[in-house]
């Protein structure tokens, strides 16, 4: 069983941390051709997007895992499902035309409208793809999930570079793009484009029928989830979606790139997510869930220690590469600060089990709402005065209180034999480590890496005897 899951995430991890460390090496051909202020108009507009894929898909995702294991339901669930997405994503882009001029006003975008026009089209284009890609996990279908999802990256990272580097300016200009930051937008559209038509073998099994009872079964278990993403989003997002309307640009820019640094933990967790979703269902009604779930978190956070042990120890030569123009290495103290809130994120995640697979979603809901009000009062209040290092530190509170009220809760309602002990010294351990190194040793690179390895040997020394039944 385990091993299943280790091989269907590493290749789910293909499909989903491939296509985002393609978009990362992206980052300092952007960078190359973007001044700092630029970059934080990148940073705004993915944040907003990040926001429409929650609403738009309003949950159902999940809701098609949850009920598409149900006997003789699986084909109303994805017609249902299907016809729901392009419902929402076409209502979304008829308010978009009307409301764009002033909604480009208020966002400060009246130069360039188009900009939100585009990144409408591109949360469309992927709301339709979807339930698609639900139904290739769901199928263990994680080969040709990752393919489609890695062509898919490959080909917006290769046009964008050709557009950024080898089309004249001057060309791009008259064809009405008189600004390089707008590349990589336009590259991404004609690559979601690009994604329906790849997964048009599962588009074409979709009925032209939808069921109005099952619609409203799976709305009402979804939407408390679609606002537990919400939450979610806000916690990632809310900083790069705000940051530009209140501080210095360039300083929002230097914040936006430098956090992509920290999205090296967050490709793992997204990976892990891939995988363990489906799982968490399919085996929720086996006698030894429980331990399953209990197990698999201790191990889950021991591989997000190291990883995070592992980028602070070779931070210093990361930065070079990714992050070519050193005027944006001004906020990498976020960095530590952020990959700690994604450990935090991560052990919430594995969390949430109790009160996804007892149908409880609104709990999560709750939680999440908690999640986003701190966010939003923090950086709202903070930010403006004394930086963007408010937002680093905003985004570790609220995983932090998101993950301790989760485990509270469950523990009442859903009891998990969760080895919190070892968890958390594990954990305290790899924290006052990596933060020796990065804060007082200045990063040194031998010394981090020294680091790393010893905590690496102390842990395989400590549960030797695990990792044998495990290799069994």
């Amino acid at each position: 069983m385990y091993k299943k899951l280790f091989s269907e995430t590493i290749i789910y991890g293909i499909g989903s941390i491939l296509p985002r460390l393609i978009m990362f090496a992206l980052n300092p051909f952007i960078i190359g051709k973007t001044s700092n202020t630029d970059f934080s108009i990148f940073g705004q507009l993915y944040a907003a997007v990040s926001f429409l894929n929650v609403i738009l898909t309003f949950g159902f995702e999940t809701a098609f895992f949850r009920f598409a294991t149900e006997e003789g339901k699986y084909q109303k669930v994805l017609n249902t499902s299907f016809w729901f997405m392009v419902m929402s994503s076409t209502l979304f882009m008829v308010l978009l035309y009307v409301f764009l001029q002033p909604l480009a006003e208020i966002a400060d975008y009246k130069d360039h409208p188009e900009y939100l026009l585009w990144f409408g089209w591109i949360a469309f284009f992927d709301t339709i793809c979807v339930i698609p890609f639900a139904v290739l996990r769901f199928k263990n279908r994680p080969i040709l999930y990752s393919v489609i999802r890695v062509f898919q990256n490959v080909f917006q990272a290769v046009l964008t570079i050709v557009l950024l580097y080898y089309v004249s300016e001057s060309f791009m200009t008259d064809l009405g793009f008189d600004n390089t930051i707008s590349y990589p937008f336009i590259s991404n559209l004609i690559a979601s484009i690009l994604g329906v038509f790849l997964l048009f073998g599962v588009i074409r099994h979709v009925q032209f029928k939808f069921d109005k009872p099952l619609f409203k079964t799976m709305f009402l278990y979804g939407y408390p989830i679609m606002i537990a993403g919400l939450g979610y989003i806000l916690n990632e997002n809310f900083d790069k979606l705000v940051q530009r309307n209140l501080i210095d640009p360039a300083s929002a820019g230097s914040y936006a790139a430098c956090y992509k640094l920290a999205t090296l933990m967050t490709l793992f967790v997204t990976a892990y997510r891939m995988g363990i979703e489906p799982f968490f269902f399919k085996v929720a009604k086996k006698g030894d869930a429980k331990q399953t779930y209990a197990n698999i978190l201790f191990f889950f956070s021991i591989i997000c220690n190291i990883v995070i042990l592992a980028i602070l120890a070779n931070l210093d030569w990361i930065k070079k590469i990714f992050i070519t123009d050193s005027s944006y290495w001004s906020a990498l103290d976020i960095v530590p600060i952020i990959l700690i809130a994604n450990l935090f994120f991560g052990i919430y995640y594995n969390l949430s089990t109790w009160y996804k697979v007892t149908d409880r979603t609104n709990i999560g809901t709750v939680i999440s709402l908690i999640g986003g009000a701190i966010t939003i009062i923090l950086n709202l209040i903070l930010l403006p005065k004394y930086g963007f290092m408010v937002s680093a530190w905003t985004t570790l509170i609220a995983y932090g209180v998101m993950m301790v009220i989760s485990y509270i809760w469950g523990q009442k309602v859903y009891p998990i034999p969760y080895k919190v002990n070892k968890i958390m010294l594990y954990m305290i351990i790899a924290i006052a480590l990596a933060w020796t190194n990065y804060f007082i040793l200045d990063s040194n690179l031998i010394i981090g890496n020294l680091l790393l390895i010893v905590y690496i040997s102390f842990i395989a020394f400590a549960e030797r005897n695990t990792l044998k039944k495990l290799r069994k």
